[in-house]
């Protein structure tokens, strides 16, 4: 399938618009209707009101994109939290940008104003990904070159979708964090996910010491990590059997180093000797 870049094409979007002292379109409220394929799930409350306080002072500045539907109604692409802003303080008319596009041209702009704006959170990220996906085909690499990302981090935001509902819950309102969220799903047990979220969310963990809990839970890890020590222990037993002396190994993420300890110069003398080492 061809697709092309969002990001490019929501620029060629806005610049359709009249430039110089032309006006936008003005469009009243009552003839938008919400968008289908608006992406975003939650605006916080907070954030509303800024905006409200904003258009208060200053007025609709950029222009919500709607397209055409029947009678004279319009369906809104892109500007929700403006929209919004505006008919809660009861403005009757808006700027807009009428634009004909298709259901996927609708959803593909809807994603890229968010994500340009970084108005969505990752779990509403994801499900627009997952909708242009389900709905238009769309790979995973198609996505990443429509809206400017790398593979691996779509990859890594359509992951979000599989993990249990209280824990995607946590992640829209903020009670974890992206960070936090990829660790979890290094989890495959859900019992031991959800136990491990509510550990995190109860005690304030950090990403780091969430993901130090992941690993230290695993019994995959653990057993892992037992195989590794009674390596290593043979290992110094045969060393320390062939160079007579107390020999300690030391791993680290790549490589480690070897202690072997002498208790005189003669001692060292004896284990250079038997290493092949001369003492001269």
């Amino acid at each position: 399938m061809t697709t092309k870049r969002l990001g490019r094409g929501l620029a060629d979007l806005i610049n359709s618009a009249p430039q110089g002292g032309g006006s936008f379109v003005m469009l009243r409220t009552n003839q938008i209707r919400p968008g289908r394929f608006q992406p975003r799930t939650t605006i916080s409350e907070a954030g509303l009101e800024e905006l409200k306080a904003s258009i208060k002072r200053s007025g609709v500045i950029e222009p919500i994109v709607v397209r055409p539907i029947a009678h004279g109604t319009y369906e809104l692409v892109a500007g929700e939290r403006r929209l919004r802003a505006s008919q809660a303080l009861g403005i009757q008319e808006v700027p807009a940008i009428i634009k004909t596009l298709s259901d996927r041209e609708a959803l593909e702009f809807s994603i890229v104003e968010n994500v340009q704006r970084e108005d969505l959170n990752p779990l509403e990220e994801a499900t627009g990904y997952a909708r242009l996906m389900k709905e238009f085909g769309y790979t995973q690499e198609d996505i990443a070159a429509s809206v400017g990302r790398d593979r691996a981090t779509i990859a890594n935001l359509l992951r979000l979708l599989a993990l249990p509902e209280e824990i995607r819950k946590g992640l829209s309102n903020g009670a974890i964090t992206m960070g936090h969220a990829k660790a979890l799903l290094g989890v495959e047990d859900r019992g031991r996910q959800l136990a491990l979220y509510k550990q995190t969310v109860d005690d304030g963990l950090s990403v780091r010491q969430t993901e130090a809990l992941v690993q230290t839970s695993s019994p995959g890890k653990k057993r892992r990590l037992r195989q590794v020590d009674l390596q290593l222990k043979g290992l110094e037993d045969e060393l320390r059997r062939a160079l007579g002396t107390k020999v300690s190994l030391f791993t680290r993420k790549k490589g480690g180093r070897i202690l072997i300890e002498y208790f005189s110069q003669e001692d060292l003398t004896r284990i250079l000797s038997l290493l092949g080492v001369s003492s001269s």
